[in-house]
């Protein structure tokens, strides 16, 4: 009789540790699970991250590309000015400075 309630006891202790074995299992499972899912959403995250970046890269050599192709445009047009409109912007240039108050400019230096 005392065997039999000894083979029980050793029978409830080996399920009780397959059990446990098993949970332990299918705890790594999930958290192999989730960890492949996070290092998907990150991956994906910082993908869009990079083409978004990207797009902003894009649009600002773009822009500057445009800002530059402007500023070539102005540089050609003020090398076809005449002698006498360089003359007039000269003297308005001149005298511009010359109505500024200098010494008073010169002192918050």
């Amino acid at each position: 009789m005392r065997s039999d309630i000894i083979n029980d006891v050793l029978s409830v202790e080996d399920r009780a540790q397959q059990i446990i074995r098993d949970a332990e299992h299918a705890a790594r499972d999930v958290v192999s699970d989730a960890q492949a899912k996070a290092n998907e959403i990150v991956r994906s995250a910082l993908s869009k991250e990079r083409e978004r970046g990207r797009a902003v890269l894009e649009k600002a050599e773009s822009d500057v590309a445009l800002q530059l192709s402007e500023f070539e445009a102005n540089l050609d047009v003020s090398s076809n000015l005449s002698e006498e409109d360089l003359e007039r912007i000269a003297l308005s240039i001149v005298d511009r400075v010359c109505k500024t108050e200098f010494d008073t400019f010169m002192d918050t230096q």
